[in-house]
């Protein structure tokens, strides 16, 4: 609601001033409901982006019974390369499950690995991996050597993985979704300001209004703009009545000043800004919202 904070023959500032401490804990208590529901989605959303990329995996049968491969992994959706790793030797490829002692919903949260099998022992190739990406690949891989294929150029491609994104995306989407608005409206209370300036020697009145991104919206309507400045009545489920002081531009333009609680208070107000205005008093302008 609007104040009048400052008041002169010539000049009336009627603005917003909700105490910054009302202001601050409004927007702590807001800001801490939605920024969870925020961040977790942008956490999950950055880890999942991090680790997809396109596996690629070139080997060759120097031998009957030697093969060579050599494998790499992009990240960040393909923009992050990495030199393909050398293995000799290698036998078999498998991937497993490792507890990673976390728990979700009282359930094991597990990270994939992919390990290869080489003359020499196992290598771990990607200590965490999409399973799903790592079933894929170990399957060709697999294929390819208990094949009598020369050679093997393979390339998976998981940055549009679809059983993942189908699981993952609309419950991101729904974390945002419920987020974001306390977000704003969190910043929004903390920052917002609105004043009107009544200027009497130039016959104006500004609107200023303060936006979320800190940059002032001023508007400015001369006096014989001003429709009227009325009174609204209203009357809660309580029987409590209050009046509401409000300029008027146009019907889609109204400031409404703080309530009060006594109607002859209320009109005094509302002609006062009339004759400031020069515009005509009237002796009840109350009207029922």
């Amino acid at each position: 609601m609007l104040k009048i904070i400052n008041q002169t023959d010539s000049k009336i500032l009627i603005a917003s001033k909700i105490p910054f401490r009302d202001r601050l804990s409004n927007s702590i208590f807001l800001l801490l409901f939605g920024l969870p529901n925020f961040l977790v989605p942008m956490f999950f959303a950055f880890d999942y982006v991090s680790k997809t990329g396109v596996v690629k995996i070139e080997c060759d049968r120097v031998e009957p019974q030697q093969v060579d491969c050599q494998i790499s992994k992009s990240n960040f959706f393909d923009l992050a390369k990495s030199k393909p790793l050398d293995y000799k030797f290698v036998q078999l490829s498998e991937y497993e499950d490792v507890d990673t002692n976390f728990t979700v919903n009282e359930k094991p949260v597990f990270r994939t690995r992919f390990l290869l099998t080489t003359k020499f022992g196992k290598k771990e190739v990607f200590e965490d991996i999409n399973k799903l990406t790592a079933s894929y690949i170990s399957y060709s891989l697999n294929s390819f050597l208990d094949s009598n294929q020369k050679s093997l150029s393979y390339n998976y491609d998981e940055r549009f993985n679809y059983p993942v994104l189908k699981l993952s995306f609309p419950t991101m989407v729904i974390f945002l979704l419920v987020g974001s608005p306390f977000i704003w409206f969190g910043l929004l209370v903390l920052i917002s300001y609105e004043e009107v300036f009544l200027d009497k020697p130039n016959s104006l009145l500004k609107h200023t209004k303060r936006t979320l991104l800190g940059t002032k919206k001023i508007n400015r309507y001369l006096f014989n703009e001003v429709a009227k400045v009325d009174v609204l009545y209203t009357t809660d489920s309580y029987s409590n009545v209050s009046f509401t002081p409000r300029i008027t531009i146009n019907s889609k333009l109204q400031f409404k000043l703080d309530t009060i609680g006594d109607r002859q208070a209320a009109i005094k107000v509302a002609n006062d800004l009339n004759r400031f205005m020069g515009l005509p008093e009237e002796e009840d302008p109350v009207v029922k919202q």
